[in-house]
């Protein structure tokens, strides 16, 4: 049975503190750093010796900074709709809708990426949230109305 987390019941499913958000992302990171790695040497490479070597760029060669862009919002949008990041499930913990439904939906998905860039422009403040709110959301997770509960 779904349990909505907007009325948290005693017995209801334990919200993730921010030490296992923050880790969950951490890991998240590492695993877009790495594709991103892997891109740059794949197209990256080839354009620098390109360009070194006095040779214009194909005008239909795709920017790399809009490959990374669109990596990581496929990445996050996809993960979040589906209810976990890799990082998330290592740690045991679950992203869901206000009213226990999981997973969330690609269309929350995008909404929790979109507020995770608003969260983070101004001081980061929008993740700060999480250690004084008492439902441990962040912006991100208010937009979207989504929370992150442990298995």
């Amino acid at each position: 049975m779904n349990q909505p987390y907007d009325q948290k019941e005693e017995n209801g499913p334990e919200l993730a503190g921010a030490g296992q958000r923050l880790a969950a992302y951490l890991m998240d990171l590492v695993v877009l750093s790495i594709i991103y790695i892997a891109l740059v040497f794949l197209l990256g490479l080839p354009a620098a010796d390109s360009v070194m070597a006095g040779r214009s760029l194909p005008s239909d060669y795709p920017p790399i900074y809009l490959l990374m862009a669109a990596i990581g919002i496929g990445y996050y949008t996809y993960f979040f709709g589906m209810g976990q990041t890799p990082g998330m499930r290592l740690l045991e913990i679950k992203l869901v809708r206000a009213d226990g439904v999981t997973p969330v939906g690609f269309s929350r998905g995008f909404l929790r990426w979109a507020g995770m860039e608003i969260s983070g422009i101004v001081l980061f403040l929008g993740y700060l949230w999480i250690l004084v709110d008492k439902k441990r959301q962040g912006w991100h997770d208010k937009i979207a109305g989504t929370y992150v509960v442990k298995e």
